[in-house]
């Protein structure tokens, strides 16, 4: 291959590397923002709406009452527009409680408004033409609700209030534990003790702590490569003070940068952390819950909240995988970059990112905010070519000796 068509070929490397970084990073952003309370769905039949709003009244008896609202699911359900007359089907949310906890990002439902509704986008045009809809109505099992916002990240659904009258379809809680309590005992073991709940528990914060590990791996593994790069010199300066200190200088400025760059908290609780240190098998057993919380969201039948995040996290995935495999071939295909290929390096990932921002839809104010995408690049591709300007001042210097 030619010199300017392999240019070409690690530009074009280059380019889309940082374009399924970048989507890898606002996937993420989308698994974090619904990572918050747990799932907890009944093992057999529903809750009626007498049994859920009394373990709301008892737990709010508790001295630190936990958030918990009751959810269910209703397949092909037709909503009508009083105002046009027509006629969608949809997946209905019926919820017995606020939805703060559980659409973080949408318009909030309040429990004591049973004739509010939200409605998805795509399910707004399709009722009305248009997306703002605040304040129209529509019509729902003989039902006369008021639109009070939009769902963000559902196609296809509305969500509703539950009432007493017809049957319930109450199978999940959407369960937030009170952040006041100081205690080593797990707030939903206690919970479901507490009110006899038999269910399977799903912690949705696990989703948000792998998609962040994905994406940490491959700054983790650039900056490896470069300290070992600076350490190979620092082996082969020895002697020779002032170079080494020097060395270290540039070891220590990269290790800060780093940090200030890419350092994100994992977002996990004091849960995952063992109460005694002889509980050898406190890992073992998170492990286990983990991969228990993974198999159970795959196998069990999808709503339309769960895939909030699995959606996210998938997308999270498969970029990251794309991330790693251009990484390996730009490394196998990787050559002296001069100060001009760098510097073109850094402004086409700018460029990139802001068209990346322009398509990110909801997560694009997020993802414009993150310092690792804007600097990381920079960070890297400036490293890089740092690393090869000393490896080849050394080399030179050991020749003219």
């Amino acid at each position: 291959m030619s010199g300017g068509k392999s240019a070409v070929f690690r530009f074009v490397v280059l380019g889309l590397l940082l374009l399924c970084w970048f989507l890898a990073e606002a996937a993420a952003m989308g698994t974090e923002k619904y990572s918050e309370g747990v799932s907890v769905k009944k093992t057999k039949g529903t809750w009626t709406y007498e049994e859920a709003e009394f373990i709301r009244q008892e737990e709010q008896k508790q001295e630190f009452p936990a958030s918990c609202t009751f959810w269910g699911e209703r397949e092909e359900e037709y909503l009508e527009s009083r105002k046009l007359e027509r006629v969608e089907t949809a997946f209905v949310l019926e919820v017995l409680g606020e939805t703060r906890g559980l659409l973080p990002a949408s318009a909030p439902l309040y429990g004591e408004d049973e004739e509010s509704c939200l409605l998805s986008e795509d399910m707004a045009y399709k009722l009305f033409g248009s997306k703002d809809v605040m304040g129209e109505e529509i019509l729902y099992r003989g039902r006369i609700l008021t639109v009070r916002g939009i769902l963000r990240g559902m196609e296809g659904t509305a969500a509703v209030q539950a009432v007493r009258e017809g049957d319930s379809v109450l199978d999940t809680i959407a369960y937030e534990a009170n952040t006041e309590v100081q205690s080593s005992e797990n707030p939903v073991q206690a919970f479901l003790l507490r009110h006899a709940i038999q269910g399977k528990v799903l912690e949705r914060k696990y989703f948000a702590a792998c998609a962040k590990l994905l994406i940490f791996c491959l700054p983790v593994v650039i900056f490896l490569r470069m300290a070992g790069q600076i350490t190979g010199i620092m082996r082969a300066q020895r002697g020779r003070r002032i170079q080494t200190a020097a060395l270290w200088a540039v070891m220590i400025l990269m290790t800060v940068l780093f940090f200030m760059l890419f350092w994100k908290s994992p977002g996990l609780t004091r849960d995952v952390v063992p109460t005694k240190w002889s509980d050898f098998t406190f890992w073992k057993h998170m492990t286990q819950q983990i991969q228990d919380n993974f198999k159970l969201l795959l196998q069990t039948k999808k709503t339309s909240l769960e895939l909030l995040v699995l959606r996210p996290f998938f997308s999270c995935l498969i970029y990251g995988v794309l991330t790693w495999g251009l990484y390996a071939v730009r490394c196998r295909t990787q050559k002296k970059a001069g100060a001009g290929e760098t510097a073109a390096g850094i402004l086409f990932s700018w460029i990139l990112l802001l068209v990346t921002i322009c398509f990110a839809g909801e997560n694009a104010l997020l993802l414009a905010g993150q310092k690792s995408v804007w600097f990381g690049p920079c960070f890297w591709l400036i490293g890089e070519y740092a690393m090869e300007r000393m490896q080849v001042s050394y080399k030179n210097k050991i020749n003219s000796y």
